[in-house]
């Protein structure tokens, strides 16, 4: 018996070892397949968690290629702006935001060589264009889109020399300086540059804000020099001072109109105070333009020269380059 036992004892735990074994071996497998299967979950949410973030250089791809005026002038952005530098007929002031959508600059700098081409030696001083991306700029409401620009006037000694102040200098309607300095206003050469700006060809200035007295002053000159009726009727149009805004006796503010090519993106005018809806041309014109701040460097006007403004802006118009009766008519018209 007790061999039977010694014998039958390996025998019954070889057929355990038989038994147990293909279910230790399966179930190998099945733990492995277990363990992995919650990496493979991790796996399958971390690759949808990828696919929703965006690419790396995805924000460089949706900026748009070459210049760009995105939104309004008083709530916008710049986009490939064109650096205005000093030339020999521009003067960029030192500190100067100077970018400006690439039709900008370019027409500044071809009127800028106009007037310098008659009257040697003349330079153009240019105040703030808009900040290299645009939006908001310190001391201004507008110049948040590339299409503005603050340029001083020109102007003469006493003598009647040319005479650039490397400064801004606020002037009268009678064409003398406000602050005292030994300068005049020089009605040749200021209507040289609105004259060169609005018979651009390539690029559509629309608005040039400057003082009311100033404004009178520059259409009388165009008047007395006969200027074609259609160059004498759109600066009309264009010189202006719109209402709620700095008086501009101390520089032109140049805006020009959106380019034909960035219409669906470039708002024209302003937004009203407020929000809501761009002002349109006609609401300009008639002195309900908004949007325009103090710039930092206008001179400070003192009250006996803001009355005087006001007196002048209620003056009428000066008459136009034509003298019939219907013309006159339509002259002032197209002044109010």
């Amino acid at each position: 018996m007790r061999l039977l036992a010694r014998i039958a004892a390996p025998l019954l735990l070889g057929l355990a070892l038989v038994a147990t074994g293909p279910r230790v071996s399966e179930a190998a497998p099945g733990a492995k397949a277990a363990k992995s299967e919650p990496s493979k979950e991790k796996d399958k949410g971390k690759g949808k968690k990828d696919k929703g973030e965006p690419k790396k250089g995805a924000e460089k791809e949706r900026k748009p290629k070459g210049a760009l005026s995105a939104g309004a002038p008083n709530k916008g952005r710049l986009y490939g702006g064109e650096k205005l530098a000093s030339s020999k007929s521009v003067e960029v002031r030192g500190g100067a935001h100077a970018y400006a959508l690439p039709d900008l600059v370019r027409v500044l700098r071809r009127a800028a060589a106009k007037v310098s081409g008659k009257h040697k030696g003349s330079v153009l001083y240019v105040g703030d264009l808009s900040a290299k991306s645009g939006g908001a700029l310190f001391g201004h409401n507008s110049h948040q889109s590339g299409r503005d620009a603050d340029v001083g006037f020109y102007m003469v000694s006493e003598k009647g020399k040319h005479v650039n102040p490397h400064r801004f200098v606020a002037f009268g309607s009678d064409g003398r300086a406000r602050g005292g300095e030994v300068v005049r206003f020089d009605d040749e050469r200021n209507w040289a540059f609105v004259e060169a700006l609005l018979t651009d060809t390539k690029t559509d200035v629309r608005y040039l804000f400057v003082s009311a007295g100033l404004r009178t002053r520059l259409l009388k000159y165009a008047a007395k020099k006969n200027v074609p009726k259609d160059l004498y009727t759109k600066a009309a149009a264009a010189l202006m001072s719109p209402a709620d805004a700095d008086v501009h006796d101390d520089h032109f503010h140049v805006r020009i109109a959106c380019p034909e090519r960035m219409r669906p993106t470039c708002v024209e005018d302003s937004y009203l105070r407020g929000g809501g809806n761009a002002a349109s041309a006609a609401g300009a014109a008639s002195k309900d333009a908004k949007g325009e701040a103090a710039p930092k460097e206008a001179a400070p006007k003192e009250e006996a020269g803001e009355a005087k403004e006001g007196k002048e802006a209620k003056e009428a118009a000066p008459p136009p380059p034509v003298a019939t009766k219907a013309d006159k008519d339509e002259g002032g018209a197209s002044d109010r």
